[in-house]
């Protein structure tokens, strides 16, 4: 603490060449030596404080725009790890907001930058505990997933969000692109925001994804974009051929009387005719004639 400086501290000396007089006092070295004091203690208790929160990365993947159905989508990818304090929050009942930036510039010489774009979609991560599942909403979509890898991986894919509709560019027209990822602490309940803000596992960004798109000149001779193949499923395995039908064989003749031959009326001439061509008495007994018949 610095003390009050005391008439002792104050001498005058007079110069006896010029005659001219000058206060020297200790006050100034005394206010000297008390300035490094403090110079010394702000130091010390700037490096005594944590550093600031720094943003965690997501880092984009892939950033390009489609021309589909009279319109231009965006199709963007992103990879990032849910910081464990978002994480239990969300376990919580806390729901979690990514949103999606984009813009689209076309630069002037002659003027400001020319923004005919600028749109964002907000994703919500939330969690059911009765179910165990977790739920993704966008718009009118609403997806369950039972793991949080999966439901990461579904947000951190955009595919067909129309950016901006034909009207909005220019044919042949080169444009400056950029799209990023963040999580949206405002839409967090209050006490969180105030914790979030200086929390590092809370400031979860991207940085800008820039890229250049020129419009092409004729729409209708751009290609369709591929779709992403879905997994193949296996064919189920051939079955067997038929074994091929063995040729009808006829039953053989049942001898003379057997009740088997009788009982088929289709084989009663058949069966008859043998018996009559075969039999050993009619061919023993000499053909009778006509005036022997009865």
């Amino acid at each position: 603490m610095l003390s009050t400086p005391r008439p002792s501290d104050c001498r005058v000396t007079v110069d006896s060449a010029t005659g001219t007089g000058h206060l020297q006092t200790h006050l100034q070295t005394h206010l000297l030596a008390r300035l490094r004091v403090v110079l010394m203690l702000a130091l010390a208790l700037l490096l005594w404080l944590p550093p600031a929160a720094h943003a965690q990365v997501i880092e984009a993947t892939e950033a390009r725009i489609e021309y589909q159905d009279g319109g231009f989508d965006l199709a963007a990818s992103f990879e990032f790890d849910l910081p464990p304090a978002p994480e239990e929050a969300l376990h919580k009942g806390i729901s979690l907001y990514f949103v999606v930036d984009f813009e689209l510039t076309r630069p002037r010489w002659y003027w400001f930058d020319d923004k005919p774009v600028n749109t964002s979609r907000s994703v919500r991560l939330s969690y059911q505990p009765l179910t165990r599942q977790y739920r993704v909403s966008t718009g009118g979509l609403q997806l369950p997933f039972s793991r949080l890898k999966s439901a990461l991986q579904f947000i951190q894919r955009v595919r067909g969000w129309r950016v901006f509709e034909r009207n909005a560019v220019r044919l042949g027209e080169s444009y400056h692109a950029q799209v990023r990822m963040r999580l949206d602490l405002s839409q967090l309940p209050k006490p969180f925001q105030i914790n979030a803000v200086n929390t590092r596992d809370w400031n979860l960004a991207s940085d800008w994804r820039r890229f250049t798109y020129t419009v092409p000149t004729d729409l209708n001779a751009v290609p369709a974009p591929v779709p992403v193949p879905a997994p193949a499923v296996p064919a189920p395995p051939p079955a067997s051929p038929p074994l091929p039908a063995s040729p009808a064989v006829p039953a053989p003749a049942s001898a003379p009387g057997a009740p088997a031959a009788a009982a088929d009326p289709r084989n009663a001439v058949f069966v008859q005719t043998v018996s009559n061509a075969l039999s050993p008495a009619l061919l023993a007994q000499p053909a009778l004639s006509a005036s022997s018949q009865p």
